[in-house]
C-alpha cells in the first residue's frame, strides 16, 4: 500500500472512530446515523482502490456550490436546534456530524483531509463529555493509534508530494515520485512506537496537568436515571413496576471487608408521616440548610459534630458512589448525622431526610455517616408511655379508623406488654402469614391496605410497610413509612454493594420511648428478588468494577485526587508502588484459596521487579525511535518494492543530482543512460564530473547490482552530493566575480 492510499485510509479510519464513540454514547437521529454509516462506508471502499478519486462526491456529480449551501442549511438547523432543545452542546454535536457527512463526501484535496482530522477531534471530545464511560477507553486507544499513523503518513505523503516549487520537476522524477511511497518495516515500527510514546506522555500529562471543574466539554450531560418513591408524594404501589429494573443507582463501600453471610445493608432515602387511604406525603419536608463545619463536611448535630466529628467510632461510614438521579435525596444508611464530599450544599428535612439543592446530572461521589442506635433496656421493661402530644397526634394519624385493622392489631399484639414487644409481633405476623410478589393487579376496594390484609393476603414491600404503620398507630405508637433501597449484591472484586432499581425498598421507622426511632422490616425475604446467579455474573460483576475504578480514577479524577498523590509522595515515595500493587490485585482478584497462593509469589521485591521492567521498557523505547530516527536520515523509509530499502534511498540522491544539475543548466532527457548523461556532465562542466561519477557508480551499483549498499557507502554518497553543491556554488561565485567565464559549463 502507497503511503498516500494509507494516508487515505487512516484519515477515514479516524473519522470512524470518533463517530462509533459518539454512537455509542448518545441518542442519535436514524436518518444521520445512516448518512454518516453510508459516507464512511463509500469512502472506504473508493479509498481501498490504487486508482481513482478516493471522494464519494464522484460519484454524486454534485458542483462544489452545492455542498456549500447544504453546511449553509446544516449551520441554520443548528441554531434551529440549539433553540428549540435548549441545550448547545447537542445540538453542535450532530451538526458537526453533519459537517462530517459533507466533508467525507467531498474529500478531494490535503486540506479537505485536515479539515476531517479537526471535525473528528471535536466529535471524540463531545462523546467524552457526553458520557466517557468505560467503553470510551478502548476506542481512545485505537483513536491514538490510529491518529498517529495519520500525522506520521501527513507529513511523509506530503514531503513526497509537496517539493520544492522553485527547482524544475524532471518527468523521470515525477514518475519515481509516483513510485515512491511504500510503507516500509522502519515505518510499521517508527508509527507504532510514537504511538506508544504519545500514550505514556497522555498518561503522564492527564494525572500531571491541573483540574479544572469548569468548562464547556466536561461531564455531566447524560441522561439521569428516572426513580419513583422519592418526591414529597408517593402512590402506593409505585415502586412496584421499578422493581423488576435491573439498572444500578448507586455503589456502597462499606468500611468492612466481605459482609457475614448474605449482608443486608439499608440505604434511607425519604420519610413519610401522612397516609390518606391511597398515597404517603412527607408533611414535614421543609429543608434547611445543614452548616458546613469544615471544607466539604456537613454535620446535622453541630454541636455533637464539635465533640465527636464524623468519624466517631460508633457510627457507621459508607462511601457512595451515587448516579445521576432525577431525585435530590442523599441516600445512607439509619439514621444519617454528617455527609462529606465535593458538594456545594446539603439539606435537610424535619424527617431526618438529607438532599442536595436540586438534582445533579453528573455522579455524585461523598461519604455518609450515620448512627444506627440499639434498643435500650428500658423499652424492654413495662412502663408508662409518655409522648408529647403533638408529636403523637402527628405520627398516629390515620385516614378512617378501621374497626377490621384495629381489631386484627390487637389480636397480634394481645400477649404484648410494652411498644416493641408489640412492633416485633406485628412485624413476625406480617412476615409470616402473607406471601411476596409482584404480580399485584390495580386495587379494587376503595381501601387497599384492607384488600391486601383480609383478602388478597399478597403485595410488596409498600403493601407490608403500610400495613405495619397503619396497625401500629391504630394502638397509640408513633410510626412512619421510609422508602429506599435494600442492598444485597456484593461484588467480590471491589468489596462494594451494586445497588440497583430494583432494590428499591419501603419498611418502617418505629419510635421507642427511650430508644427513639428504630427500623424494622416486616416484608419477607425473597431469594428472586434482587438474587444474582449464573456462572456469567461473575463477569459482569468484575466489569462493573472496571467501570466503577474508570469513574473513579479517570471520569472523575480531581485536584484533589492530584493533591493527595502529591502527599502521598511526600509522605512516604518508597512505600506507593507496593501499595498500588496491593490494591490493584484487591481490586481484581476475588477472595478465594487461589489468590492467597497467587500473593505468596510476591514479595517487597515486586515494587522493584516493576521498577526495573518499567526502565526497560521505556529504554526499548527510545532505542526504537533513536533507530528509525537514523534510518529517516539516511532516507531509508521508501521504498520502490518494499522490499530493499538502499535501492529508493540511492535512487533519491540520484533524482536529486539529477535535480540540482537540471536547474544549473545540465538537463538529461529521459532516453539518456547514467553512464550516457555522465559523459554529457564531463563535456558541459568539467569540475563536477568527479563527485557525478562518484553518485552515478554508488547508484547503478545499489539500484541495478545483487548486492545492497552498506551504510558508509550511502554516507559517502550523501557527502558526495554535497561535495557538488558546494562546488557549484564555488564555482558560480568565482565566475560571478570573474564576470565574463562559464558559458562552457552550461551556468
Amino acid at each position: 500500500m502507497s503511503l498516500d492510499q494509507a494516508f487515505r485510509l487512516t484519515s477515514i479510519l479516524l473519522a470512524s472512530v470518533s463517530f462509533i464513540a459518539l454512537f455509542l454514547e448518545s441518542h442519535l437521529p436514524g436518518w444521520l446515523t445512516f448518512l454518516i454509516g453510508v459516507a464512511l462506508i463509500l469512502a472506504l471502499v473508493r479509498v481501498t482502490e490504487s486508482t481513482g478519486d478516493s471522494s464519494p462526491a464522484a460519484w454524486t456529480g454534485l458542483p462544489t456550490a452545492v455542498w456549500n449551501v447544504l453546511v449553509l442549511l446544516g449551520f441554520f438547523g443548528f441554531w434551529v436546534d440549539s433553540l428549540m432543545s435548549g441545550e448547545l452542546l447537542p445540538a453542535g454535536v450532530r451538526f458537526l456530524l453533519v459537517l462530517m457527512v459533507i466533508k467525507l463526501f467531498t474529500l478531494r484535496c490535503f486540506r479537505d483531509y485536515l479539515h476531517l482530522h479537526v471535525i473528528s477531534v471535536v466529535v471524540m471530545l463531545a462523546a467524552a463529555s457526553l458520557g466517557a464511560d468505560f467503553w470510551y477507553f478502548p476506542l481512545f486507544l485505537v483513536y491514538l493509534f490510529v491518529g498517529v499513523w495519520t500525522l506520521l503518513l501527513l507529513g511523509i505523503t506530503k514531503q513526497v508530494e509537496d517539493p520544492d516549487t522553485s527547482a524544475p520537476v524532471l518527468a523521470s522524477q515525477r514518475e519515481t515520485r509516483g513510485s515512491y511511497g511504500r510503507v516500509t518495516p522502519q515505518v510499521f515500527r517508527l508509527a507504532n512506537g510514537l504511538a506508544l510514546f504519545v500514550f505514556g506522555v497522555t498518561l503522564l500529562l492527564f494525572f500531571a496537568l491541573p483540574r479544572l471543574q469548569a468548562g464547556f466539554y466536561q461531564n455531566g450531560q447524560g441522561a439521569t436515571i428516572r426513580t419513583a418513591g422519592f418526591s414529597d408524594a408517593v402512590d402506593l404501589g409505585s415502586i412496584g413496576p421499578i422493581k423488576q429494573d435491573p439498572r444500578v443507582v448507586m455503589r456502597v463501600e462499606p468500611p468492612g471487608r466481605a459482609p457475614d453471610g448474605k449482608g443486608r445493608l439499608y440505604l434511607r432515602g425519604i420519610a413519610f408521616d401522612h397516609y390518606d387511604g391511597r398515597s404517603w406525603v412527607n408533611q414535614l419536608s421543609r429543608r434547611r440548610v445543614v452548616r458546613e463545619t469544615g471544607p466539604g463536611i456537613f454535620v446535622l448535630n453541630e454541636s455533637q459534630g464539635e465533640k465527636r466529628g464524623i468519624s466517631e467510632r460508633h457510627s457507621l461510614q459508607l462511601k457512595i458512589f451515587l448516579e445521576p438521579l432525577d431525585t435530590p435525596v442523599l441516600f445512607g444508611a439509619p439514621f444519617m448525622e454528617a455527609v462529606s464530599g465535593n458538594l456545594s450544599a446539603v439539606q435537610v428535612d424535619v424527617n431526618g431526610s438529607f438532599y442536595l439543592p436540586f438534582p445533579s446530572a453528573a455522579p455524585v461521589e461523598y461519604v455518609a455517616v450515620s448512627r444506627s442506635p440499639a434498643v435500650l433496656p428500658a423499652d424492654l421493661q413495662p412502663s408508662p408511655v409518655v409522648y408529647h402530644e403533638a408529636f403523637l397526634r402527628h405520627f398516629t394519624q390515620i385516614p378512617a379508623r378501621s374497626d377490621r385493622v384495629a381489631a386484627l392489631a390487637r389480636t397480634v399484639v394481645r400477649h404484648e406488654r410494652t411498644p416493641y414487644g408489640q412492633a416485633m409481633a406485628i412485624q413476625d405476623h406480617l412476615a409470616r402469614n402473607y406471601r411476596y410478589s409482584l404480580e399485584i393487579p390495580v386495587a379494587k376496594q376503595a381501601n387497599p391496605l384492607e384488600e391486601f390484609l383480609f383478602d388478597r393476603k399478597t403485595g410488596y414491600c409498600e403493601h407490608y410497610a403500610t400495613a405495619m404503620v397503619i396497625m401500629l398507630r391504630t394502638l397509640g405508637i408513633p410510626a412512619r413509612l421510609v422508602t429506599g433501597f435494600l442492598a444485597t449484591e456484593w461484588n467480590e472484586y471491589g468489596h462494594y454493594y451494586v445497588v440497583r432499581q430494583q432494590d428499591a425498598h419501603a419498611w418502617v421507622e418505629v419510635h421507642l420511648p427511650h430508644s427513639g426511632w428504630m427500623v424494622m422490616d416486616p416484608t419477607p425475604p425473597s431469594e428472586d428478588i434482587g438474587a444474582v446467579t449464573g456462572s456469567w455474573q461473575g463477569w459482569a460483576r468484575m466489569a462493573d468494577h472496571i467501570r466503577l475504578l474508570w469513574n473513579r480514577v479517570v471520569v472523575r479524577f480531581s485536584a484533589a485526587d492530584q493533591l493527595a498523590i502529591v502527599r502521598e509522595v511526600q509522605v512516604g515515595s518508597a512505600t506507593i508502588g507496593q501499595k498500588v500493587w496491593d490494591s490493584t490485585f484487591r481490586w481484581f482478584t476475588p477472595p478465594t484459596s487461589w489468590r492467597e497462593k497467587i500473593v505468596g509469589l510476591y514479595d517487597r521485591s515486586t515494587t522493584g521487579i516493576l521498577a526495573a521492567g518499567f526502565i526497560a521498557f521505556l529504554a526499548g523505547l527510545s532505542l526504537l525511535l533513536w533507530r528509525g530516527w537514523k534510518q529517516s536520515q539516511h532516507g531509508r523509509f521508501f521504498s520502490k518494492d518494499g522490499s530493499q530499502d538502499d535501492k529508493g534511498a540511492v535512487t533519491k540522491l540520484y533524482m536529486d543530482m539529477i535535480l540540482y544539475l537540471s536547474s544549473r543548466g545540465i538537463q538529461k532527457p529521459v532516453s539518456t543512460g547514467p553512464l550516457q548523461f555522465l559523459d554529457t556532465i564531463r563535456t558541459q562542466w568539467t569540475d563536477a564530473f568527479p563527485p557525478a561519477a562518484t553518485i552515478t557508480e554508488l547508484y547503478c551499483r545499489g539500484r541495478f547490482g545483487k548486492a545492497t549498499l552498506t551504510s558508509d557507502e550511502y554516507t559517502i554518497a550523501q557527502n558526495t552530493l554535497c561535495q557538488l553543491t558546494s562546488l557549484t556554488r564555488e564555482q558560480r561565485v568565482e565566475r560571478g566575480l570573474g564576470g565574463k567565464t562559464g558559458a562552457g559549463n552550461g551556468i
